[in-house]
């Protein structure tokens, strides 16, 4: 699965003012920009790493329209019309992923295949059933079976027809290249640690250099021109994938998911000289609130159980996912910022809602109407999803207590070279890492975000802060939003106790700041 992709390391012209900036070069911020060159908009892209470097590496590719949270839910909460419209807007995303391959001559392993949703248990089966009804009220291709192809008895199972898979780097190094031959600029390697809103944007780099254009997107993922607003709409949630190889043939190419809670999510890739591996995702849980350790073992295990010819493990990693409470990604105008506009919720399908911002943003951007705009809207109801706002919110306020608790050890000694931890040091709590040679690197466990305590996950080496998902490297560089800018060092005198700040509730100020 793995794919070089480029990087694009050229100077920002000293004059560049594009009509439209848009920070992220992964599905989305390619998508957007692929959209807005070919009608001749002037579109600069930036990026802290390489085109696909964030969570598009990291994801599995379930091309659906067939959603994982389901039209029977969808349909409560958008009315039957709009849950029609989240089925026919993610068909569409399909559809111009095909289209631009076909396009553009990108050979990125496309193929139409069926979906299967199975029941986990007896008693999951009337879940079956309601959304047997609710897809054929919004109209996708459904017919329920007795079991699905698998190696396993699944029992009854819904066929969703005309989904499809795909390599996403290989299609994303594609796009990047039409982006460029339409004369946008893609520079990797430009950190954005700041926005200001206003007529022009002004945006900030690492460097102190500061750029403007007429718009912004924001396709971070995380939205980190939102401190407050977006943030509090939606949970940060890691998933785990575990990758085997497998005999040809052995398992179908199609996508699987079962309805346990976290579900699992399966499908066939491409594997070397003509191999294939079977790609086994689940275990989700919040950013900072599970245990790697765990998890990767436990998804490992089940797999193996389920697909006893598996060969051998080839791969494992996690990726990022952001669930807004009422299943939708927001996509479009930022409330209160008439020229920044962001994509954000992904909702574990963010291949097709980055292509969904391709297909809406140019519209939204000259102020025209668009279909789906009412149903990807940023400031949208909370009430159509209000139980799981407050499920997850209770989820993000919980963390807190880690002021009021010791560190995880006492002494920089307890730490073994490799691994971090965090101590507690009068009011202030450090997150120390301890390189291979011995060497301490120490940072407030502060995360500049939202103050919540960052804790040290072990498999992937990052401090990952439990509240709002924001994620930094073993030395506090930032890895995932809504966080833009690094940890802070530690105070030079960690004994002297400092009052620590309080976030500040309520909507977005009209002037963006790092956050």
């Amino acid at each position: 699965m793995t794919e070089p992709v480029p990087s694009f390391d050229t100077e920002i012209a000293e004059d560049e003012h594009p009509d439209v900036c848009v920070i992220g070069a992964g599905i989305a911020g390619l998508s957007v920009a692929l959209a807005l060159v070919r009608e001749g908009v002037d579109v600069l892209v930036l990026d802290q790493g390489p085109i696909g470097g964030g969570q598009t590496a990291r994801t599995t590719a379930h091309l659906a329209s067939a959603l994982d949270d389901y039209f029977s839910s969808l349909e409560k909460r958008f009315g039957k019309h709009g849950a029609k419209l989240c089925y026919e807007s993610h068909a569409a995303a399909i559809d111009e992923i095909e289209a631009n391959a076909r396009t553009f001559g990108i050979d990125c392993d496309f193929r139409r295949v069926d979906g299967y949703l199975f029941a986990a248990s007896d008693d999951a089966r009337a879940v079956l059933e309601k959304e047997l009804d609710a897809s054929k009220r919004v109209g996708i291709e459904v017919e329920e079976l007795a079991r699905a192809p698998l190696p396993f008895d699944t029992g009854p199972c819904l066929r969703f027809g005309n989904q499809a898979e795909f390599h996403p780097l290989k299609y994303l190094r594609g796009i990047a290249q039409a982006v460029r031959a339409g004369g946008g600029r893609i520079h990797t390697g430009a950190h954005v640690t700041g926005v200001k809103s206003g007529t022009p944007v002004e945006i900030t780099l690492q460097s102190g250099r500061v750029l403007r254009a007429n718009t912004l997107v924001d396709a971070t993922q995380m939205a980190i021109t939102s401190r407050f607003n977006m943030p509090l709409r939606e949970a940060a949630y890691r998933t785990y994938v575990s990758a085997f190889e497998i005999e040809p043939g052995y398992v179908p190419h199609a996508l699987y998911w079962d309805t346990f809670e976290p579900y699992h999510y399966i499908r066939v890739a491409p594997g070397d000289d003509g191999g294939e591996v079977l790609l086994v995702g689940g275990e989700d849980h919040r950013v900072g609130q599970g245990d790697p350790e765990v998890h990767f073992p436990r998804l490992e295990a089940w797999s193996r159980k389920m697909f006893p010819r598996l060969g051998p493990a080839v791969a494992h990693w996690s990726g990022q996912v952001q669930e807004p409470s009422d299943g939708m990604a927001y996509i479009g105008r930022l409330l209160g910022h008439p020229n920044v506009f962001v994509v954000t919720g992904d909702s574990g399908n963010g291949i097709t809602h980055g292509t969904v911002a391709g297909l809406m943003l140019p519209a939204l951007i000259k102020h025209q109407p668009h279909p789906w705009r009412a149903i990807y809207a940023p400031h949208r109801s909370r009430f159509r999803g209000i139980d799981q706002f407050a499920r997850e919110a209770i989820k993000s306020n919980g963390p807190y207590v880690d002021w009021m608790r010791g560190g995880d050890v006492d002494s920089l000694d307890d730490i073994r070279p490799g691994h971090g931890a965090t101590i507690r040091k009068g009011l202030h709590v450090i997150a120390a890492y301890k390189d291979d040679q011995g060497q301490c690197h120490l940072m407030n466990a502060r995360c500049p975000h939202f103050h919540g305590v960052v804790r040290w996950n072990e498999v992937e080496k990052t401090w990952d802060c439990p509240v709002h998902g924001s994620r930094f490297d073993c030395t506090g560089r930032v890895l995932n939003g809504p966080s833009s800018v690094d940890l802070q060092e530690a105070p030079a005198d960690i004994e002297s106790p400092t009052e620590i700040p309080e976030p500040v509730l309520g909507d977005d100020a009209y002037q963006l700041k790092p956050v």
